[in-house]
């Protein structure tokens, strides 16, 4: 049985640990304890499952934030199913993160990152429609990286074809940080290939006739 006073100490000590360090070892071990001392904080749940996630311990993650969820008020579940669609999405598991980035972004004060996180998901799960339509809100929401929202409208272009549209999102996510590199990589997978397609283009005219 620990007493008030080192209790108190206890959840003093992961304060400063999370202001400091963010979600992350340090804060872990003090919430794992935490957490068997007072069962019922939906924060401290929360802060554990966040820091577990952020140290690649995705199953015991989800069942923390799960039991966060359960606790928590239903105004504060949104910022709870985002940490849970994190860790579906680290675990590969894309359509189990499209259903908690789905409850997230019902809140209508969801931060735009979130629904930057949802767009890269559902690019991944090849739904560009859907995806494009959570980077314009994104971009109406604010709280956002924009060369991420760049990048990640750029990969949706090439995905259909328009190589110079994606080639311009990219330059200027570029604009943005000349050392992004996903913006380069991506620069690079599409060289040549407007040349490439009006060649195809041409030549398959001519097959036609």
């Amino acid at each position: 049985m620990v007493n008030p006073e080192d209790e108190a100490e206890l959840r003093r000590r992961a304060k400063e640990s999370l202001d400091a360090f963010g979600p992350g070892a340090a804060t872990l071990e003090f919430l794992q304890l935490l957490v068997r001392l007072d069962t019922h904080k939906a924060t401290d749940w929360f802060n554990y499952g966040d820091s577990l996630r952020s140290v690649g311990r995705l199953v015991d993650a989800e069942r923390a934030l799960l039991t966060a969820r359960e606790l928590a008020p239903e105004k504060r579940r949104s910022t709870v199913d985002s940490r849970l669609a994190m860790v579906a999405s680290r675990k590969g598991a894309p359509q189990d993160a499209e259903h908690w980035f789905q409850l997230a972004t019902e809140d209508q004060e969801c931060p735009g990152w979130v629904w930057v996180l949802r767009a890269i998901n559902l690019i991944d799960m090849e739904a560009m429609q859907l995806a494009r339509e959570c980077l314009k809100t994104a971009r109406d929401r604010g709280n956002v990286d924009m060369d991420e929202v760049l990048l990640n409208e750029a990969l949706i272009e090439r995905h259909a074809g328009n190589y110079e549209v994606a080639a311009a999102k990219a330059r200027r996510a570029l604009d943005i940080d000349k050392n992004y590199q996903p913006a380069r990589q991506l620069l690079e997978s599409i060289q040549g290939a407007t040349e490439a397609t009006a060649f195809v283009t041409v030549l398959e005219g001519e097959i036609a006739r």
